[in-house]
């Protein structure tokens, strides 16, 4: 038996949530699903941020497309910010009273604002970026200032985050690694820094473990 077995889960990210061109179905998300017969709601989007942006104003953020899902849960994943190094998106002071939407840090506050207001019984856990692409962005932001910022930000609401970028195991920028963990290279596309289906097996019991000892 699992405290996991019987649960809703909702799951707000970007591709590394929805899965890319693999598609939800095969993400470590809904295998823990089916794992546990729970009730899942991936809100995955290709090419999401936390943070309003100007450069793709089709893409809702996470901090207003929250309020789209579902009523209740009893687990809240969050995983953000490889979007927001993307485009551009300045970081921001990292204070709870910085809610400047346009921000990476106060996107952040407004959605852990609003998560914590709309599931307040919920287990909720923040999750970072992961080892992707080294070279900085146009503001001159590696990947771990947002990883950091996301860190920092999680610890002022006194709720958990696990690191991906320095603890999953895994890493884009491992030549031994990529091989087998790119989803791009695996269907024969060229490589894009998505993880493969095999990826996200092996990545489940780590997750597993994180979301049962919450």
């Amino acid at each position: 038996m699992s405290n996991l077995d019987g649960k809703t889960l909702l799951a707000l990210g970007d591709s590394l949530i929805y899965g890319s061109r693999l598609g939800s179905e095969k993400t470590w998300v809904n295998l823990l699903g089916k794992k546990h017969g729970m009730q899942i709601y991936n809100y995955g989007r290709n090419g999401n941020t936390v943070a309003v942006q100007t450069r793709e104003p089709e893409q809702v953020p996470m901090c207003i497309r929250y309020q789209e899902m579902a009523e209740e849960t009893d687990y809240l994943v969050i995983l953000g910010g490889a979007n927001d190094k993307r485009l551009d998106v300045p970081i921001g002071e990292v204070a709870r009273d910085n809610r400047d939407p346009a921000t990476f840090a106060g996107a952040l506050n407004l959605l852990l604002a609003g998560a914590t207001a709309r599931y307040p019984r919920a287990r909720i856990l923040l999750m970072t970026n992961y080892q992707r692409w080294p070279k900085a962005n146009g503001l001159g932001l590696t990947e771990l200032a947002y990883v950091d910022a996301m860190l920092e930000t999680a610890a002022l609401w006194a709720l958990p985050c696990y690191d991906n970028y320095r603890n999953c195991g895994l890493s884009f920028q491992n030549p031994a690694q990529l091989a087998w963990i790119d989803e791009g290279l695996s269907l024969g596309l060229g490589e894009n820094r998505h993880f493969s289906e095999e990826a996200y097996r092996w990545l489940l019991p780590r997750y597993e473990a994180v979301l049962e000892g919450l």
